[in-house]
């Protein structure tokens, strides 16, 4: 008789002054051990105990990609997700591509965020990350396939 570990669950540390709620029931329900914090500041605490396997990052604002960058620092080999809105979108994805690991834009369907933590949990897994200037992108939008290069947008 062959005994099995029970597979450690992937660690979501969600970062942002309101996390997306949904999002945070669609990781948990879908077998993520999750964590929101409010700020980097309050993640610097708990991310060495915790251990993040990914850190997700709300961003609303322009002004916030000074967050994105504290994270980034922060996460050092864990790969940084940076979800924005559809709404802060253009002026967001030039910043976020040039810091983030991947980022998706909300509303996104559980399968493309299940695709996108997936993609850049492989790069963890095998010790590589994607190739400079290579982001992960997770979107819904219409005629756009996901997840691809966001050097396309």
């Amino acid at each position: 008789m062959k005994m099995t570990m029970p597979q450690e669950k992937k660690r979501v540390l969600l970062i942002g002054e309101q996390p997306d709620i949904e999002l945070f029931a669609m990781l948990g329900g879908d077998g993520y051990e999750v964590a929101a914090l409010e700020s980097p500041r309050r993640a610097r605490d708990v991310f060495p105990s915790y251990k993040p396997h990914v850190i997700i990052l709300f961003l609303r604002y322009p002004k916030e990609v000074a967050i994105l960058e504290q994270c980034v620092t922060l996460a050092g080999s864990v790969p940084v997700v940076a979800v924005i809105s559809l709404i802060a979108k253009p002026t967001l994805v030039k910043a976020v591509k040039e810091k983030a690991a991947a980022f998706i834009v909300l509303p996104a369907k559980l399968q493309t965020i299940r695709e996108t933590l997936k993609a850049v949990a492989l790069f963890t897994d095998d010790g590589q990350f994607p190739p400079a200037g290579k982001k992960i992108l997770g979107t819904d939008s219409p005629g756009e396939k996901q997840p691809h290069s966001a050097d396309s947008l």
